[in-house]
Order: structure tokens, then sequence, then C-alpha cells
């Protein structure tokens, strides 16, 4: 179910608050034989909205961290893989393993094996009889970052020539960065998982047809009116108490 901002939801929270206010002034004349919209029900109600926009609230703080703290570990990451590289390089491994290593690179970069040609190189090199066929570029996403990652740090431990003296280019350091950046990965995932269960929990209290805060509230307007009229001064006070919807 989508869903509008916050303050659309926070909205109608008050302004549910509100009405049950003034059905609260009407005493003993509000008794509907509707148990779900007596005044006990209503308040149960709004406190049942009211925990479940606080714990969307809550959940998407702890997502926003896990995001924030997931990017935190790709600090210097291009750098470090850069460094590695270069201790690879001069390491004297032959040209087909520093190939293989620059292969992974490339991917975890989302590079393309060759540089872009313009598009006159493309016309020059057809009117020559070559037919060139440029590679797209990978989706760099952060699962697909990790996965290469993993694939290079991977291909490093079995390179007896890789022994670097930089403490963070060591293999054990390269597989401690790597566990962290599984470990954010997975935090940031659960929260978001977590987030729009809370979503999806709000939206059903708030907005589910027939019993939901929103449905709810009118049904006790509709109430008000048939009890003392549409003219009535206990109706007036609550008629323009109005609630919105997700679109």
């Amino acid at each position: 179910m989508k869903t509008n901002s916050v303050d659309g939801h926070d909205q109608n929270m008050i302004k549910f608050g509100n009405l049950i206010t003034y059905i609260s002034t009407l005493g003993n004349s509000y008794n509907p034989s509707v148990e779900s919209i007596s005044i006990a029900a209503l308040n149960l109600l709004k406190q049942q909205g009211q925990t479940s926009i606080d714990f969307v609230n809550s959940y998407e703080t702890n997502y926003k961290n896990a995001v924030a703290a997931r990017i935190a570990t790709f600090d210097g990451f291009d750098g470090q893989v850069t460094r590695a590289i270069n201790a690879l390089r001069i390491s004297g491994v032959s040209e087909p393993t520093l190939e293989q290593a620059e292969a992974i690179v490339r991917e975890l970069r989302a590079k393309r094996a060759s540089d872009k040609l313009s598009a006159d190189e493309i016309a020059a090199a057809k009117e020559k009889g070559s037919e060139i066929k440029q590679n797209t570029l990978h989706n760099a996403t952060f699962d697909r970052k990790i996965e290469n990652f993993s694939k290079l740090v991977l291909f490093l431990s079995t390179i007896p020539q890789y022994k670097p003296n930089e403490p963070d280019l060591t293999i054990e350091a390269l597989n401690a960065r790597l566990t962290e950046m599984r470990t954010k990965n997975a935090d940031k995932t659960l929260a978001e998982a977590n987030l729009k269960a809370a979503r999806r929990n709000r939206d059903v209290i708030l907005y589910v047809k027939k019993t939901g805060l929103v449905d709810t509230a009118l049904k006790a307007k509709l109430y008000v009116k048939s009890v003392f009229g549409a003219s009535s001064k206990e109706y007036k006070q609550i008629s323009d108490i109005s609630f919105s919807r997700p679109r």
C-alpha cells in the first residue's frame, strides 16, 4: 500500500484525537450500539495508531543509520583496492595472473575493459570494415561491489607472491574489511525490511477498509449526524474534521 508523507499520517492522528475530544463532551447522548465506535474503542484505536506511527519513525531512524553505516564501510575503499593491485604488480607475478586480478577490479569498479570510443572513432573503424562492440557498464550496486571484492580477496589469497608489508593491504586486513561490508550490508537489508513491515502495519491500522482508523472516524461522525441531525451544533463541531488517505 502506498503511503503519504509522515505529516499526513500525523495529521490523521491529531484529527482523530480532536474527534474523540468533541465526542466525549456529548456525554451519555453518545451511546452507539456498535462497539467499534464507542469511546473506549476509539481511544484504543488512537493508541494503536500512534504506536504504529512511533514504530515507523523509530525504524526510519534505524534504517537511515544503517544506510550511513554501510556507506562508511566504503570510505577509502577504491584507494585500498588500487594500492592492493599496485602491490600485486610489483610482486613479480606473471602477466596472466595480473590480468586476472585487474579484470576482477574492473568488475568491482564497474568499468569497461577499454575506454569508450567516440562517435567519430566508431565511424572511422566502420569505414575500415571493423565492427566495434563496446561492453556496457555493470550496475555498481553495493551487493555487486561486495561480491567482486570477495572474488578479489580470494584470488589474492591464492598468490604466494602477494605479501605486502602494509598492514591494511594484507589478506587478513582485506578479509576483515570484507566481513564488515557484509555485516553492514546485511544490517541495512534488515533495517529496510523492518521499516517496510512497520509501514504496512501502520497502514493497516490507519487505512484498512471498515476497521481502520479513518473509516472508524467517519463512522463515528455519521453516528453523531444520525443522532443529532446534520444541522445540529453537535454535528457541526465535528463535520469539518476531515481525514486523508494514501494515494
